[in-house]
């Protein structure tokens, strides 16, 4: 008689068991992991990039810019050079905590809806403060700017 070679169904059944386990439990940490990329491409640097333009805008001018506007790199006027969004994501500048856009700022960075709904939108101010508003409030603010 003849020695058969080969896996058995069972064993086939097991090996695919297996790799469906595995990809249920990698595919959520990977798509966690990939929001988290985006949050930080699109979102967050822009924000911390748009703060260090104002703050030399106001050591220029003693207020901050009232708009992003896009163009040549000049900071002059009333604004300065940034794109408005990028992707899913737009940013504005408005007045902070002392209603005056001379003194303090808060930039807010608007995420369109169904991106990114464990955080919502980030904000930054001139005091360096950072936080979050919307999402579903399953993420801290820590873990929203981390």
């Amino acid at each position: 008689m003849r020695k058969q070679t080969g896996f058995t169904l069972i064993e086939l059944m097991i090996v695919v068991a297996i790799i469906g386990i595995l990809s249920a439990i990698a595919f959520p940490a990977f798509k966690t992991y990939q929001e988290r990329t985006h949050r930080n491409e699109h979102c967050k640097t822009p924000l911390l990039e748009i703060a260090t333009l104002l703050e030399e805008f106001h050591g220029l001018n003693q207020k901050y810019p009232a708009a992003l506007v896009t163009g040549p790199l000049s900071m002059g006027g009333n604004s300065i050079p940034y794109e408005t969004s990028k992707g899913d994501y737009t940013y504005k500048i408005v007045a902070g905590p002392t209603g005056s856009l001379d003194s303090s700022f808060v930039l807010s960075c608007t995420v369109a809806t169904g991106v990114d709904e464990d955080c919502g939108d980030l904000s930054y101010d001139n005091y360096g403060r950072k936080g979050t508003v919307g999402g579903n409030g399953t993420r801290t603010v820590e873990d929203c700017w981390r």
